[in-house]
């Protein structure tokens, strides 16, 4: 047997086991995506659940008034009410709202209970409403939307835009699985940038239940508009030849492939944890954080996100409220930047000439910053006491800033 047929059975044999070993974890971990996944299949009765609970024609998803939720918190359950506004409810609305807030799950405050919020600790600090009209998983752009879709009460004299640095991501999403693999249901609207630098608003392709149906008919302008499908889902999509999809991203999808199986063989041993059970989530939130981080270095990203804040702040003077934006960092964000070089602090600084930010960047690492954060896998919610130091630092923003609250 000479070494060029040698060569091609040793690479027969890799192909093969690659192509197997992909296939066997995605279907316990679909972020290991395959050719399948450019028109994967939508389970009935999650979409019909994900529908009844969450579904927003305009916004993608948001929190349906007058609902109720639980989900795994660190200690327990941790449940959560919305009220008939869409406003996370706490103990405290007998004060009229001189605060309303929106943004992503760091505005809503996963993790912890309604009277644990930054909002609700804001709110019994000062003798004032605050309104919590977070979301999980929103961008900015969407956060936007609500804003301007809604009615707030006349005594609204302030706005808080709440999010992680991540959303320079999530703004250039129009489907979320292209984002983050698997997350089928989340069509969403976004913003792109026109010649001039402003914004034109690219709507929600999939406003019901039939559009669902026939999802795959609007993929190819959700592919063309998408600031991922080509950098991202296809970079990191297994197809034949699987070896030529390892070796476009060789240490992201060993290090993946390696935390999958580490996990199944654990699991198989009866010995798997919580640490075990998140590592390949964690690898995937980390690889995320990173590109997120990268973004702020991508002019045409940062043009985006700026031009999206902006109408924020136009639109809330327009209605004779104050803007805030606040940033708050992910444990993981702190994490990856041990050298405590942030690398989206520039940009918000530059961004603070023209609209107030409150980047608490800073503020976090410069005490016991774990404390802060409920280490989950999604990147570290923040505790009780992390959602105390928000409420505190947007109070004191408030009395050296605003004059007209209570």
């Amino acid at each position: 047997m000479n070494a060029i047929v040698l060569a091609f059975l040793v690479l027969l044999l890799v192909e093969a086991g690659l192509f197997l070993i992909v296939n066997l974890q995605r279907r316990s971990f679909p972020w290991l995506i395959t050719k399948r996944d450019e028109f994967p299949v939508l389970d009935s009765r999650a979409l019909q659940k994900f529908i009844d609970y969450s579904f927003d024609p305009q916004l993608g998803w948001v929190r349906k008034p007058d609902s109720s939720g639980s989900e795994n918190g660190q200690k327990g359950p941790i449940t959560f009410h919305i009220d008939s506004s869409g406003s996370r409810t706490t103990s405290f609305e007998k004060f009229p709202s001189v605060i309303a807030a929106f943004g992503d799950s760091y505005a809503f405050c996963r993790q912890v209970e309604d009277d644990e919020t930054w909002e609700a600790q804001l709110s019994r600090q000062n003798g004032f409403g605050v309104l919590n009209y977070g979301v999980g998983n929103y961008g900015i752009d969407q956060a936007l939307l609500r804003y301007e879709g809604m009615i707030l009460p006349e005594t609204v004299k302030v706005v808080v835009m709440g999010f992680v640095p991540e959303t320079i991501c999530r703004v250039q999403s129009y489907w979320k699985h292209y984002l983050e693999f698997g997350n089928t249901f989340a069509f969403k609207p976004r913003f792109v940038l026109d010649s001039t630098g402003g914004l034109t608003l690219l709507e929600n392709l999939i406003r019901s239940a039939e559009d669902f149906a026939v999802f795959r008919e609007k993929l190819p302008a959700i592919r063309a508009a998408d600031g991922f499908y080509k950098t991202k889902f296809r970079s990191q999509q297994f197809r034949f030849p699987y070896i030529f999809s390892l070796m476009r991203n060789p240490l992201k999808q060993s290090m993946l492939i390696s935390a999958v199986a580490v996990r199944s063989v654990w699991r198989a041993l009866g010995i798997s944890n919580r640490s075990i059970e998140n590592l390949p989530f964690t690898l995937v939130m980390k690889n995320n954080l990173r590109d997120a981080h990268q973004l702020y270095s991508d002019s045409r990203s940062t043009e985006l996100l700026s031009a999206i804040l902006r109408r924020f702040k136009t639109e809330a003077l327009r209605r004779g409220h104050t803007p805030l934006v606040v940033v708050m960092p992910q444990l993981l964000d702190i994490k990856l930047n041990k050298n405590r070089v942030f690398p989206y602090q520039g940009y918000f600084r530059e961004l603070d000439k023209e609209l107030p930010v409150l980047d608490l960047t800073e503020r976090f690492i410069n005490i016991e910053f774990e404390k802060l954060y409920i280490n989950d896998q999604y990147g570290g919610h923040l505790s009780v006491d992390g959602n105390c130091l928000v409420a505190d630092e947007i109070s004191t923003w408030l009395k050296l800033n605003v004059t007209s609250t209570p």
